[in-house]
């Protein structure tokens, strides 16, 4: 991914997905901030949704990462494995975050992933990597691999080291320090 694009992403998110409050707020991993940063807002617009998809595209290339399909846990990896899937000619998948109690009982929708697939992690901010880690698990049971994992912000300093204790490298396309706020846990 070219610094440009980069720039591109973190605009869009400064512009349509950041709020500084003024009162300390506690985030879904639990830690506290005044930085609020809502990936989904920020990629509601196609064309920003469009530009998202070719940095993550971009960034896996310039990684030598090849992959068959991208997804991860519902909400927040659904818009971009679709828009993936849309641009870049990937399948797209979800993974539930509890099964269904008819049909399948699958956690896994979408693509039907199994032996031989290489899967593209996806997230649109990772706090601590709880909810992109929640993933790993249905992902793995099918037979898939997973490749390299990305988000479109990394907002602490955890969510890389939870991911590699999975044996998973993971590179956002960018992180707290591109925003200049605090990253989480450091108060």
């Amino acid at each position: 991914m070219d610094a440009e694009t980069k720039q591109q992403v973190v605009e869009l998110i400064r512009e349509k997905g950041y709020e500084r409050r003024p009162e300390p707020f506690r985030l879904t991993s639990g830690e506290m901030s005044h930085d609020y940063v809502d990936g989904k807002r920020a990629i509601a617009d196609g064309a920003d949704l469009s530009l998202v998809a070719k940095a993550m595209l971009d960034l896996c290339e310039a990684n030598g990462v090849e992959f068959d399909a991208a997804g991860g846990l519902t909400l927040g990896a659904d818009p971009l494995a679709h828009a993936i899937a849309i641009v870049g000619g990937k399948k797209w998948f979800t993974v539930r975050k509890e099964a269904k109690g008819h049909g399948t009982k699958s956690r896994v929708e979408g693509a039907r992933l199994g032996k031989g697939d290489r899967v593209l992690l996806v997230e649109d901010v990772v706090t601590t990597g709880g909810s992109i880690v929640q993933a790993v698990e249905p992902i793995v049971e099918t037979g898939a691999e997973i490749v390299f994992a990305t988000a479109i912000m990394d907002r602490g300093k955890s969510g890389s080291d939870r991911l590699g204790e999975h044996g998973i490298k993971f590179l956002p396309i960018c992180t707290y320090e591109d925003l200049g706020i605090d990253p989480v846990g450091s108060s």
